[in-house]
């Protein structure tokens, strides 16, 4: 019985809630004149652009981790530089 009462209770309470909310700006009045006389954009076919990243090369994880390990050797010649400064 109850539930019969609170069910569209409930949803009346969230239709106003909705109904508070902040307004949708108006996108249309944000458009220039210029944009609005400007062609719309050619559209281009997908296939060919979906060929040409599969033709990207992978990149070389032996080549990416050695410039980790120079990163991280340089890191500690710093931070043990840091250490033995008297600050």
């Amino acid at each position: 019985m109850i539930a019969r009462l609170f069910a569209p209770a409930c949803l009346a309470c969230l239709a106003c809630l909705a109904a508070c909310g902040p307004s949708r700006p108006d996108l249309a009045s944000r458009i220039s004149a210029e944009g609005r006389a400007a062609e719309f954009p050619e559209l281009v076919p997908l296939a060919p652009l979906l060929r040409t990243s599969d033709a990207l090369l992978p990149r070389s994880a032996a080549r990416d981790g050695a410039s980790l390990e120079a990163r991280a050797a340089d890191l500690r010649r710093r931070a043990a530089l840091l250490r033995q400064m008297d600050l």
